[in-house]
C-alpha cells in the first residue's frame, strides 16, 4: 500500500503569484495544494537530477576524461561555415561515443 502520509509546510507568496496561482488552479481543477506539491516535487527531482550529473562530470574531470573549453567553442563556432571543425576529442586521447566514457 502507498504510503499517503504528508506534512504541512507554509510558504510566503508574493501576492500576485497566489493569485495567478489560484487562477491556474480553477482552470486545471485542482487544488492549489496540489498544484504547490506537484511543483516541488518536480522542482526536487531535477534539482537532485542536476546534482547527480554535476558529481559524474566532476569525476570524469578529476579522472581525465573531458573536452577543453577552447576546442569545444571552436568548434561550435564553426558550426555553419565553410569550414567546420570535427568534434573535439577528450584530453585523455581516445575516441568516444556519444553514450560512452572512456574506459
Amino acid at each position: 500500500m502507498v504510503n499517503t502520509r504528508s506534512a504541512t509546510l507554509s510558504i510566503r507568496l508574493k501576492p500576485e503569484i497566489k493569485k495567478r496561482l489560484a487562477k491556474l488552479a480553477k482552470a486545471s481543477g485542482r487544488s492549489s495544494n496540489f498544484l504547490i506539491s506537484d511543483a516541488v516535487e518536480a522542482y526536487v527531482a531535477d534539482q537532485e537530477s542536476m546534482l547527480a550529473e554535476t558529481r559524474q562530470a566532476d569525476r570524469q574531470v578529476k579522472s581525465g576524461h573531458y573536452v577543453k573549453q577552447e576546442d569545444m567553442k571552436a568548434w561550435l563556432l564553426s558550426w555553419g561555415t565553410e569550414h567546420e571543425l570535427p568534434p573535439p576529442k577528450c584530453i585523455c586521447g581516445k575516441d568516444h561515443d556519444d553514450e560512452a566514457l572512456c574506459r
